[in-house]
């Protein structure tokens, strides 16, 4: 759940790009303005935009846990994409190219290549783009708060917060924004969670609008002796198809786990199960299955993975509480409305993410048992 709100976040913060560098290269600095107007702006300067290319630094806070990452990127008309991966100011080998038609990411640990087929539902043409941004400004009230130094720079403050409280409010719940006065260009942004603490900061430099980005800097070279992998993104984009419990036991290859209590008036609303081996270098395969419980509007998710290579600790959970389920070691992160508990069942990883206070999410979990 986690990596899944992260990558909205990650979309959003692309579009927030857009969205500061057609609205102030427009001279528009009203204190009060009308999504209307900025998609009017944004639509007419992104027809000017032929290419750009700038060095993102991105830092991300979970309590007194810091982890900072830095990548370069270029983009040209109508859909050409480069993402590299950098480390201490070099690129580190892991990089993303995209013609459109194509996409390849290359991860040097593995020497693998994913070479994935965009389909044409994910390809963004101008009147797509003018939707999609129409569709954000109308859920987000944008406001021009003031000035400040940066660096010894003037720079408008811009402000966008949420009309509206959904699913990812808890974790972007206000946006701040630095664009230079001389320049128009962004020059910082600070992303806020709905209990005011700072959860992500990004600084851009180096930023370069019509360069004339040549064609040859989105051709992928192949590394020797790579392993490829071809992926279908129209199948990898899929819903997960919606299981009962029976049918997923039936599918994964793993004992799929199940609580003797959920709090009164929860109750099993179906499963899902995912395999991504098809897509991932080797040795970073997992197999996942959810299980959804709900009570009105309310879910809990309780979600088993089966991991190919040991993996990782989630940095947000560097600064988890330690907590013991069932004689087992466990982390638990409180998110706003959504807390998080996580530990392991012999290979299996387990997640329990609930709307509910800490004693009830432990209950469900040391109800949890292996089968005889």
């Amino acid at each position: 759940m986690i990596n899944v709100r992260v990558n909205k976040i990650s979309k959003s913060l692309i579009l927030l790009f857009f969205v500061t560098f057609t609205l102030f290269a427009s001279g528009c600095t009203e204190k009060n303005l009308s999504a209307d107007k900025i998609a009017a702006q944004m639509i007419e300067k992104e027809n000017n935009i032929e290419d750009y290319s700038y060095v993102m630094n991105v830092t991300y806070y979970y309590g007194e846990k810091t982890t900072t990452t830095e990548f370069k990127t270029m983009f040209k008309k109508p859909n050409l994409v480069k993402n590299i991966a950098m480390e201490s100011g070099k690129e580190n080998g892991t990089y993303f190219v995209s013609d459109g038609e194509f996409a390849w990411t290359y991860a040097p640990d593995t020497n693998t290549v994913l070479k994935t087929k965009i389909p044409e539902a994910q390809k963004l043409g101008k009147s797509e783009y003018a939707q999609f941004i129409n569709e954000f400004l109308n859920d987000t009230n944008v406001t021009l708060l003031g000035m400040e130094d940066i660096d010894d720079r003037s720079a408008f403050i811009l402000e966008t917060i949420p009309k509206e409280k959904t699913e990812d409010y808890q974790l972007v719940g206000r946006t701040k924004i630095w664009v230079d006065k001389e320049t128009w260009t962004p020059l910082k942004y600070e992303v806020y969670d709905s209990n005011k603490n700072l959860t992500i900061k990004i600084e851009l430099r180096d930023l370069k609008v019509n360069t004339g980005i040549p064609d040859s800097e989105f051709i992928f070279d192949i590394p020797e002796g790579a392993k490829i992998k071809t992926v279908d993104l129209g199948e990898v984009l899929k819903q997960p198809e919606e299981l009962t419990l029976e049918e997923a036991r039936e599918q994964a290859s793993f004992e799929i786990l199940t609580p003797e209590y959920m709090p009164e008036d929860y109750a099993f609303n179906y499963s899902t199960v995912y395999n991504n081996s098809e897509i991932v270098p080797d040795g970073q395969a997992v197999e996942t299955v959810i299980l959804t419980y709900v009570k009105g509007e309310d879910s809990i998710f309780l979600t088993e993975t089966l991991y190919e290579d040991e993996p990782q600790n989630p940095v947000a959970f560097d600064t988890a509480e330690d907590i013991e389920i069932n004689g087992v070691e466990g982390k638990y992160l409180a998110l706003g409305d959504m807390n998080i508990l996580r530990w392991k069942m012999g290979n299996v990883e387990l997640s329990l993410n609930a709307p509910l206070e800490k004693a009830e999410i432990l209950k469900i979990a040391n109800s949890i048992s292996a089968n005889e």
